[in-house]
Parts: structure tokens; sequence; C-alpha cells
């Protein structure tokens, strides 16, 4: 698993750079609006990885199996302070 990952990075690593060197090669003479588009791209490219690597993360760790889990956790946290005691602030009272 973990060696399938470092190639599929690194295989993705590489493309990035294959498809923009190109653009790096004309610095300033007449091909800015290339070499632009093509940090854009990079970047973009960059921030689809680290969403699939996200993504790849938590559900290795079981994280996407139950949503619901954590939010009720998250819920049940917000009304317990520092010791597990119940807060009353968020206690509804009739006035």
């Amino acid at each position: 698993m973990k060696r399938k990952l470092v190639i599929s990075i690194l295989s993705v690593a590489a493309l990035m750079l294959v498809f923009t060197l190109p653009a790096f090669a004309h610095e300033g003479v007449g091909g800015d609006e290339l070499a632009s588009a093509d940090s854009m791209l990079l970047i973009a490219m960059l921030f689809v990885l680290m969403t699939g690597l996200g993504v790849m993360w938590s559900w290795a760790n079981g994280e996407l199996k139950n949503p619901e889990q954590i939010k009720n956790q998250m819920l049940l946290n917000a009304l317990l302070d520092e010791d597990g005691d119940e807060l009353d602030k968020y206690a509804l009272t009739e006035a």
C-alpha cells in the first residue's frame, strides 16, 4: 500500500514537471502568458493532489465510514468541560 502511494506521488510529480518545464524555458521572451498559465496549472494540480492524499488518508483511517458518529462525538464534547462534567450554561430554562 505504501509503495503504491509513493509511486503514484512520484509519477504525479514527474507529470507536473514534464508539463510545466517547457514554459520556464522561455523566461521573458514572449512566453509570459504561457509561463503564468502553467504556474497556475501547477498550483491547481498541487491542490488536487493534496486533496486526493487527504481523502485517501481519511479513508485509510476509517474517518469516512461513519460520519454521523464523528458529528455526534463533537456535539457531545461541546457540552462537556475539561473534567467531563456537563455544562449548565447550555441548558434551556423557561422564564
